[in-house]
């Protein structure tokens, strides 16, 4: 990079003053990785087409290694396009010393003139620098690294005061993500060009905005307030597995033009988005219109292309090419293969242009992204062995093919079943309550594609789902850039063993004392069971337990037999089933002291809480079976039978339709199984009875207060009166309980005061007269049925305007009139630091009574004579009054008696 320096400043240092030949518009450097360490690059800059003097037949590439080559132009004298603008594509080969990052720059003299946002009116003598970044991996581990393709050129027309919309169509065949961005132009490297302003600062305003989508590339700047040309720079980073592998900045023009603002771009209508399992075939239909039909640059032509386009088996475009009028039609068809998945989107742009020009005019451009996912794994079974579960699923999978980037399937685990609710656009089993315990596993048996969880343990349910994996490969056959098909079914199975099961733990009364609850257990296993080692009698065991620590039993029977139990289940009595859950085991002993019990059970306990409006219900349990589903059931006080209110797959419920002052009960019965196909499903376990009286124990929800004091409204000196505004909660506010509000006042180092009980919810305003006083605030809040004031309130005040204002006259002569001196105008001054001399500069009289109250006497007591005093006053305003501050006022008194 030390290379590039010394002859951009070597440039610099012999340049002319001022270039008079004007030459790049846009550019950009894409690159293409053929090696451990060797890439082809491929330099496009965009010029003007008069610029002969400055036309360049061979440029300089620097590769960021210290090393540079000079590069002829590949197509011939380039390739004119409209608008003055000479496409040339400059294409070299360079191997580099080893791995790490690069970067790839190229640095001419000359930017065209005029430019009016890079240093007007100089952009003439301002370099142009483009640069692209690379990161070359160990391509055995890490694959190759190719930059992102940009499909649509860099030179765009905008009309003056129409919305402008662009898309680089840019595309990645390595299927990396791409993520956009604005940065500033260049002069040289790590130089931005001087002066520069986003488009949208040229003649700025609320109509001129410029935004960027970082995930699509598509640019709109709506809309332009000045005509000329202006050149953007947008960085298109590139990122595997979240980190950035490389970049490319495209340097872009765009000439707004004043001659069609009144020309509206055309209009397209379609799908923007959408998701398909691979071998879909998608048909999209778009609408393409122009409300300037008729009239000069009404007729529309529509090109395509994007990543979508350059594939193998490509989507496929049906439109008339030439300039039609509209409404016009295009067909988009892509009959998707299995070679097409990956984790990132395809985009395809459609680009409409009008014909304001005759052969061009403004243009509008819509982006269609497509994903592509992987089909789901077919026909999951599980079958439990001693050493394990097996897993089977359908061979060949719908994308096993040569073309297909298939890399084996993932196996992912849970020990209950889970409802999957699978979106195409957002496939795998990330975060889904399952577990990955296989990756890339993908073996054969009985024609079947198989895999053997040997981890598995006996007496645990687990439920499966498989999902295929797909990568791009590097030449050395490691996968990278990795995505994901869709889950398979789940399948659930269970391993056998020679314990006892409960199936039940099922409450039959609800009461402090006599509560009951039923309990219900297998027979162990009698192939499982080693009746020859572990001989009989047997004895058999029911415990219970509060806490799973200490074990109380209950009942205890002897048999000479495993098939000889003759009872399997029993009603547990006497017990506090309204205050607590119960934990049961079944113990089994033989003989010669072989012990096996069951994985210990508990009763469902239910508790709820009001939540304004509502009631809510949670209850949690601990079983060696899974419950899927929970059935809540409710009845009112005097009622004889439950009715069922709802269903969760939660261990909670929200009951919405309460009425306060009403008495609920509730239960819940659990659904569920072990997974084990000898043991009996589904299994039904009821709670306790919980019954609760619905009481408003919540706070309502507060009022949003506005107060407009004096400053806000025209009103007299005489009489004061802040106007109080508010909302209805009961609007927005999801309890909808206030049936008043109540209005308090605070005055500085004051209690608040209750001024106003209002008792109907939909008054929303007071008038609160007041006497010049200190400054008041306030607070509003609204009360419910229960009497339960809302305790989020905030205090408001109002501003009040404060003024003062003294008179230059005084009539002490006990006349009744003007006797005492005070303000003329005295309105919401705090205190004041007053002072009052004579002619001489004696001290006469002092105060910090707002109110002055000078009745014509020195500080003796002595009436003064007749003549012009003078006084300095410090006027100090109640806080937080907008727009007055302390301030201090000087003048004088003519002090008249007549005596």
């Amino acid at each position: 990079m030390k290379n590039i320096l010394i002859i951009s400043f070597l440039f610099l240092l012999f340049a002319p003053i001022k270039i008079f030949c004007t030459h790049n518009r846009a550019g950009e450097i894409i690159y293409k990785q053929t090696g451990e360490l060797s890439i082809i690059a491929t330099l496009i800059t965009y010029t003007k087409t008069e610029s002969a003097a400055a036309d360049r037949d061979t440029v300089t590439i620097y590769w960021g290694d210290g090393t540079s080559t000079n590069v002829k132009r590949s197509n011939g004298n380039g390739t004119e396009l409209a608008n003055s603008v000479k496409k040339n594509i400059y294409i070299a080969e360079h191997t580099y010393p080893g791995r790490g990052t690069y970067i790839i720059s190229m640095i001419d003299p000359n930017r065209i003139a005029d430019i009016l946002n890079v240093d007007p009116p100089n952009s003439i003598n301002v370099p142009f620098y483009i640069q692209s970044t690379i990161t070359l991996f160990n391509t055995t581990f890490q694959g190759i690294n190719n930059s992102p393709i940009l499909l649509k050129d860099p030179i765009d027309v905008a009309c003056l005061g129409q919305i402008f919309i662009h898309n680089p169509s840019a595309y990645d065949e390595d299927g990396d993500s791409l993520s956009f961005s604005f940065t500033t132009p260049f002069m040289d490297f790590n130089t931005p060009v001087p002066n520069y302003l986003l488009p949208n600062l040229i003649s700025p305003g609320i109509n001129n905005g410029l935004n960027l989508d970082s995930r699509t590339g598509t640019l709109i700047w709506q809309s332009p307030q000045r005509a000329g040309e202006y050149n953007i720079a947008i960085e298109i980073s590139e990122f595997r597995r979240g980190i950035k592998i490389g970049s490319v900045i495209r340097d872009m023009q765009i000439l707004v033009l004043a001659n069609c603002k009144d020309n509206a771009p055309p209009s397209i209508v379609g799908v923007r988005d959408t998701c398909v399992v691979a071998g879909t075939l998608l048909e999209l239909n778009y609408l393409i219109d122009d409300i300037n039909k008729g009239f000069r640059g009404g007729r529309v032509k529509i090109e395509t292309g994007g990543g979508a386009m350059q594939v193998n088996n490509p989507a496929i475009s049906t439109f008339n090419a030439a300039y039609q009028n509209p409404i016009q039609n295009l067909n988009i068809k892509w009959q998707t293969t299995c070679e097409h998945i990956q984790s990132d989107y395809y985009t395809i742009f459609i680009l409409v242009t009008d014909d304001f020009f005759d052969t061009t005019g403004l243009s509008s451009i819509f982006t269609l992204r497509i994903k592509v996912t992987g089909p789901s794994p077919e026909n999951l079974i599980s079958v439990p062995q001693d050493d394990g579960i097996e897993l089977f699923w359908k061979e060949p999978y719908a994308c096993d093919s040569i073309t297909s980037e298939l890399r084996g399937f993932s196996v992912w685990r849970s020990k209950k079943t889970i409802q999957l609710n699978q979106q195409i656009c957002s496939p795998g089993l990330e975060n889904s309550g399952y577990q990955r315990i296989a990756y890339l596993v993908y073996k054969s048996k009985n024609g079947q594609i198989f895999y053997k969880d040997s981890l598995a343990q006996k007496g645990i349910t687990y439920c499966y789902r498989v999902q295929a994996e797909f990568s791009k490969i590097s030449p050395s056959g490691f996968p990278y850039n990795f995505s994901t098909s869709l889950a398979s079914n789940e399948t659930c199975a269970y391993i056998t063993d020679d314990k006892p099961h409960i199936l039940n733990v099922d409450v039959k009364n609800t009461d402090s004392i006599q509560g009951e609850v039923f309990i219900k257990w297998t027979k162990p296993d009698y192939f499982k069971y080693d009746t020859f080692t572990h001989t009989p009698p047997y004895q058999i065991v029911l415990r219970r337990s509060l806490n799973l620590v200490n074990w109380i039993e209950i009942k205890t029977n002897l048999t000479n037999t495993l098939g000889g139990f003759t009872d399997t289940s029993y009603l547990d009595t006497n017990l506090n089933t309204a205050n607590v859950s119960y934990y049961y085991q079944i113990e089994i002993t033989s003989s010669d002291g072989y012990k096996t019990k069951s994985d210990s059970a508990q009763s469902i306990f239910i508790q709820a809480s009001i939540i304004g409006t509502r009631l809510e219900l949670n209850w949690n349990e601990i079983t060696p079976w899974t419950n899927y589903q929970y059935h809540i059931y409710r009845k009112e006080l005097l009622d004889l039978n439950f009715t069922k209110i709802g269903s969760s797959n939660q261990k909670n419920y929200i009951d919405r339709n309460i009425i306060f002052s009403s008495i609920y009960c509730y239960l819940v019965q659990s659904e569920g199984e072990y997974g084990n196909q000898l043991l009996e499903k589904p299994l039904f376990n009821q709670s306790q009875e919980l019954c609760i009286l619905i009481q408003d124990s919540s706070a309502p929800c507060c009022p949003i207060l506005t107060v407009e004091g004096p400053c806000d409204q025209t009103q007299s000196t005489e009489k004061m009166f802040n106007t109080l505004r508010w909302n209805n909660p009961n609007v927005i506010c999801e309890s909808k309980d206030v049936i008043g509000y109540r209005i308090y006042k605070l005055k500085q180092n004051e209690n608040p005061e209750l001024i106003a009980d209002i008792k109907d919810v939909n008054t929303l305003s007071y008038l609160h007269l007041f006497e010049q006083d200190a400054p008041i605030c306030y607070i509003i809040r609204s009360v419910d049925s229960t009497d339960l004031e809302c305790i989020t309130a905030e205090t408001k005040c109002a501003l009040y305007c404060p003024d003062y204002i003294l008179p230059n006259t005084f009539t002490p002569d006990d006349d009744g009139h003007n006797d005492i001196f005070k303000p003329s105008k005295n309105q919401f001054i705090q205190e004041v630091e007053f002072q009052l001399v004579n002619r001489w500069g004696q001290k006469i009289y002092s105060t910090s009574n707002p109110d002055i109250l000078w009745d014509g006497s020195d500080l003796q007591g002595k009436k003064v004579n007749d003549g012009v005093y003078y006084y300095q006053c410090k006027i100090i305003p109640f806080p937080n009054q907008q727009g007055f501050e302390e301030k201090i006022i000087t003048g004088f008194i003519e002090l008249i008696t007549n005596k």
